[in-house]
């Protein structure tokens, strides 16, 4: 089966997913994989709870405009 890997750069979280895994419908996860996964989450939704985020927007001219701000 598949292994996803995971990457983490100082800014991102990359998780590779094998294509092959799409055809099959199943990939296999390690149990650290699947810990910074779930951390990424929920920093991500403590984000979200705080106000720390942008849009939602119209159109890509809106979003330029709030970087601009």
């Amino acid at each position: 089966m598949p292994q996803v890997t995971v990457e983490k750069t100082s800014k991102y979280l990359i998780l590779k997913i094998p294509i092959a895994s799409f055809r099959v419908g199943k990939v296999a996860i390690s149990n650290r994989a699947q810990n910074a996964i779930d951390g990424a989450i929920a920093e991500g939704l403590r984000d979200i709870e705080s106000g720390r985020v942008f849009g939602p927007f119209k159109n890509v001219k809106e979003l330029k405009k709030s970087l601009e701000d």
